[in-house]
């Protein structure tokens, strides 16, 4: 288990996707959102929620259930269709109802009864922090004295902690969910410039690799000429 200090850093990295049509209830939760975590994204029904997941990388869906457009249970359908892992916490305002029975096969890891408390949605936040420390690879092992959290943007060599920028972050979570493999430049500009609604030039990407290489030994990234590259894991 994580003490609150760990839950509490591991949050405030995670993009989160909150799914609420009761615009006032939205502001409310946000805001409370926001004490957890810097990166909330909100959508009002599950049509608008469902296009957000297909263009960023969210990292925990909270979601109502009751909404227009597209309900809580066919947005997480979907989103299945693409995920299975991804956590998600639903909320309702029935503590037992027909939707609650449409869940059971769609891997819910917390639910929340409205009104929504600080205490309700902290214990539910905690709950799925600890289900994705344990399911996944949050800390990824490219060596025995060498890791990369992924959550907190972290590069752990022997007993140095080395901070990764927002750029820097983001080509390494690619090559990493891609150990040992290539990350070719076409999936490299996706992921890492388009994020940023930038074109990425051969210079950008050069120099960011190299400020990569200042925080990872460069024995460990492998550029293939004329295709991408590829981190190697010796673990």
């Amino acid at each position: 288990m994580l003490n609150s200090k760990q839950l509490n850093g591991l949050l405030k990295e995670l993009t989160i996707l909150y799914v609420e049509d009761d615009i006032n209830s939205q502001k409310e939760v946000t805001q409370t959102l926001k004490s957890f975590c810097d990166n909330v994204m909100t959508a009002n029904n599950g049509k608008e929620a469902l296009d957000i997941f297909n263009t960023h990388k969210i990292k925990l869906i909270l979601s109502d259930i009751e909404m227009p457009t597209m309900n809580g249970i066919n947005f997480i359908k979907e989103v299945r269709k693409k995920d299975l892992m991804i956590p998600v916490i639903m909320m309702t305002a029935h503590s037992t109802n027909d939707h609650l029975i449409n869940c059971v096969n769609l891997n819910i890891q917390a639910y929340i009864q409205k009104p929504v408390s600080f205490s309700k949605l902290k214990e539910a936040l905690y709950k799925v922090i600890d289900y994705l420390y344990l399911t996944s690879n949050i800390l990824v092992q490219i060596d025995s004295d060498l890791s990369y959290d992924s959550i907190s943007g972290v590069i752990t060599n022997k007993d140095e902690n080395i901070k990764l920028k927002k750029k820097e972050k983001s080509l390494m979570d690619l090559l990493s969910e891609n150990k040992n493999k290539l990350v070719t430049y076409s999936q490299i500009e996706h992921q890492v410039w388009e994020k940023y609604d930038e074109v990425m030039s051969p210079s950008a990407l050069r120099t960011l690799v190299k400020n990569l290489r200042k925080k990872l030994p460069s024995e460990y990234l492998e550029n293939i000429s004329g295709l991408g590259y590829k981190l190697i894991a010796k673990m």
